[in-house]
């Protein structure tokens, strides 16, 4: 298992590249969150579940960690974190989820995390593997139900991210958070803790999913803040060298 190794100046630099990239490909990007985070939430460990449905994903992650001023890690697939190693700056570790004891160690290592310190976030893609956003059934791991149990008493978000080409030449990017599972000593006792709730992160993850959809589709942006904006695409550019008025589109 490759263990993150975050410093200051190595956040910095990829956090550089992250933002540079996330500007040059999208127009807007939209963030909303059903709950506000409270201060006594906040010194909770927050664990964060979300569809795995394009290349950006982990960017989007790193993203949100900045938004919400959190200690954010990233579970990421080995293969991946050795050939791009620098990603352990911003608080990426592996998983092998082919070997099951390396796996059981990136699961132990993501409790230990958010025990040791306050305000940490770590986010996981529980599918394992990129699939089409509006594919159905969700199939989850485990690992985020472990993580949980290590780490109770925590909150469980689920996450749905969704990327749409509108009006203009580059596509929007949506993030939104619903309602967490909060996971203490009672619910610990569950019978079938791991498959209960696994189960129950796969339905609130796809409900989340189907909500962004339908809202994305209907022109429904009540509670989104729009948190980026990307540079100027070819059309703006054209119409601001023509002195036209902009388009607004909602």
């Amino acid at each position: 298992m490759i263990p993150a190794r975050k410093f200051t100046p190595g956040e910095q630099l990829v956090w550089l590249l992250i933002r540079t990239s996330l500007r040059g490909h999208f127009d807007r990007i939209f963030f909303r969150m059903q709950e506000p985070l409270t201060e006594e939430q906040r010194r909770l460990p927050i664990i964060i579940c979300a569809n795995h449905s394009s290349w950006w994903d982990g960017y989007v992650a790193a993203l949100v960690e900045r938004h919400l001023k959190l200690d954010g890690y990233l579970m990421m697939e080995e293969a991946q974190l050795k050939r791009y190693f620098f990603f352990r700056w911003v608080g990426c570790f592996s998983v092998d989820r082919h070997n099951a004891r390396s796996a059981m160690q990136s699961v132990n290592y993501a409790g230990k995390l958010l025990k040791q310190r306050r305000g940490r976030m770590v986010w996981l893609f529980p599918q394992g593997e990129i699939s089409p956003n509006d594919y159905r059934p969700l199939t989850f791991f485990s690992g985020a139900a472990h993580i949980a149990r290590l780490a109770a008493p925590a909150l469980v978000y689920p996450a749905a991210i969704r990327i749409e080409y509108l009006a203009e030449q580059r596509p929007d990017l949506y993030i939104s958070l619903g309602e967490p599972l909060k996971i203490g000593e009672a619910e610990l006792q569950t019978r079938g803790f791991l498959k209960h709730y696994t189960a129950c992160l796969q339905e609130k993850v796809a409900a989340e999913l189907d909500q962004l959809r339908d809202d994305v589709i209907h022109s429904n942006y009540s509670g989104f803040t729009q948190i980026m904006h990307g540079r100027a695409s070819t059309n703006r550019l054209f119409d601001a060298a023509l002195l036209r008025k902009q388009i607004q589109h909602q």
